[in-house]
């Protein structure tokens, strides 16, 4: 009979082990020839400790595999040696592991996480749970100082382990390395097996798991994460449901579409990994980490780590209204913009008495939560991409293209197309002086169109009138070099037809305002049409 030590917890086989840290510990206490070293997790019901090798292989260290490696930690030992002869059995059963090292389940508190928790209890007792708090890393170091064995399984409750064998264990040559399993496809997964010892040599040098040396990435066994949560939502609004959700998982899919067909590919090692990751142009479909709840305040754009370069899910264009009220050109202009709309949804919105009143009649008739607005002045140039989106990871608001002056040459916002968040439209009750600026905006500086407001002397004297009143008081409210130059430009430059009209009504504005010495109700009266002709009425100018 052959003195028997084994390593890892103690067993219960048989009376006669005796526990060992190394080869060489064993062979030290060793009082027989030859001694066996066997592993507590393997299962030696049947295993024959009588074997002997024949005599020329006496002195050889002899090696049984288990079901998983060559090396199934289950030795027959000369003593006294100090370099081994290894002999790798493949003539003889493999010894099958059938117990699991100590498993650390990290609790993301996600739905299924206590359910998950006990069915690994039932078939692996030896589970401790810790909740997830911020990185891999430093779940990774918590673990180390619990450990009480050689090695340890690191697992998440985010991975269904119902079809996942726990016996696993790594090769001789690689047991130093962490060994990591795939989730749903993702190498960089949720399950770890670690050697303690070696992991403690490098975890205060570590800032992130990557650096390890070496990770493993293991394709002996796959998990597959349970399905990810996807929140549906109805709203123009991504920042807020972000904002107003309850996170109970790493992600969530945040989506405006239903139906989405979608697999977790993510990696959450670390804060960096965990990035908002986008899936349509206008950001409405995003993979969103929990992460985000500490940073976001106005925006997503808060969040530092963003990915939206998988633009894969097509989305509805936004509607376009053409908004009308008698000009001269509206018809050509109208019938421009059902070409150069190339098919897109159009309506349009005619004789509306108000500026504010004809834009909430345009929000009433959108179908989509913003809409394009091109007013009855405009010429679309051909190149403008009516699949153009809003972004959802901004708070909503209205965007206002370039648009260019025929007679002046300006290119800015000024009677550009505009896309109308549609809720602001109609929520939008004092507008100020002006009505898209009254409400949060953002100028996208693209020149979509030429702005012919010269069709007659009446069209070009009031826009020019209105412009310039803003634009005086802006220059003073909130003085730029911008505004100033706009201003200057439209007092001194015009060319083209009635291009007189257009420096007298701009004129006409500097003069206004000096009258009024700026008082801000006053100003607010050139909104207004029917005052805007009576006022040049008094002026003697007889616009018809």
């Amino acid at each position: 009979m052959f003195d028997v030590f084994y390593v890892g917890p103690k067993p219960n086989h048989f009376a006669f082990e005796r526990e060992a840290t190394s080869l060489e510990d064993a062979s030290r206490l060793s009082r027989t020839k030859h001694f066996w070293i066997i592993d507590s997790l393997n299962d030696y019901s049947k295993f024959d400790f009588n074997w002997r090798p024949v005599p020329w292989e006496m002195d050889h260290t002899h090696v049984w595999p288990s079901q998983w490696q060559e090396n199934g930690r289950t030795y027959f030992v000369p003593k006294g040696v100090t370099e081994h002869k290894w002999h790798w059995r493949d003539d003889v059963p493999q010894v099958p592991r059938n117990k699991s090292t100590q498993i650390f389940y990290m609790d993301f508190l996600n739905e299924q996480s206590q359910s998950n928790l006990e069915s690994i209890r039932s078939r692996y007792p030896n589970v401790k749970s810790t909740r997830f708090v911020d990185n891999y890393l430093n779940m990774f170091k918590r673990v180390m100082n619990l450990a009480d064995t050689e090695f340890v399984w690191i697992v998440s409750s985010i991975c269904d382990y119902k079809d996942f064998d726990f016996t696993w264990h790594s090769a001789q040559w690689n047991e130093e390395m962490v060994h990591v399993f795939p989730s749903n496809g993702q190498r960089r997964g949720d399950t770890f097996y670690v050697n303690v010892q070696s992991f403690k040599q490098q975890m205060y040098d570590l800032e992130i798991l990557d650096w390890f040396n070496v990770i493993n990435y293991c394709d002996d066994q796959t998990v597959e994460r349970f399905d990810l949560p996807v929140h549906y939502y109805e709203t123009d609004n991504l920042v807020q449901e972000v904002k107003d959700y309850t996170f109970k998982t790493p992600y969530v899919l945040f989506s405006n579409q239903t139906d989405i067909k979608f697999v977790d590919r993510t990696c959450i090692w670390s804060d960096k990994d965990r990035v908002i990751k986008t899936y349509t142009k206008s950001n409405s479909v995003a993979l969103v980490p929990r992460d985000v709840k500490m940073h976001i305040q106005t925006q997503m754009y808060d969040y530092p780590y963003i990915n939206q370069s998988e633009h894969i899910l097509a989305e509805k264009s936004l509607d376009i209204v053409y908004i009308s009220n008698g000009e001269v050109d509206e018809q050509r202009w109208w019938n421009h913009t059902i070409a150069m709309s190339r098919g897109h949804d159009i309506r349009h919105i005619q004789g509306v008495n108000g500026r504010a009143n004809a834009y909430k009649a345009a929000a009433e008739s959108s179908k989509t939560p913003w809409f394009f607005t091109v007013f009855a002045k405009l010429e679309v140039l051909p190149n403008f991409d009516w699949d153009w989106q809003p972004d959802y990871l901004q708070e909503p608001k209205h965007y206002i293209f370039h648009a260019r002056n025929i007679l002046n040459g300006l290119e800015y916002g000024h009677m550009g197309v505009i896309a109308y968040n549609r809720r602001l439209v109609l929520d939008t009750i004092e507008s100020g002086l002006d009505f898209t600026l009254s409400k949060a905006h953002e100028v996208v500086p693209i020149c979509n169109a030429v702005a012919h407001f010269n069709a007659d002397p009446w069209m070009t004297w009031r826009t020019a009138f209105r412009e310039v009143v803003k634009l005086k008081h802006f220059s003073v409210a909130q003085p730029s070099v911008e505004t100033e130059y706009r201003l200057n430009v439209w007092l001194t430059k015009a060319e083209g037809e009635n291009a007189d009209w257009c420096l007298r009504g701009a004129a006409d504005a500097v003069d206004y305002y000096a009258s009024v010495e700026g008082d801000y109700d006053r100003l607010l009266l050139t909104f207004e049409w029917a005052w805007l002709r009576e006022y040049a009425g008094q002026k003697g100018y007889g616009f018809k």
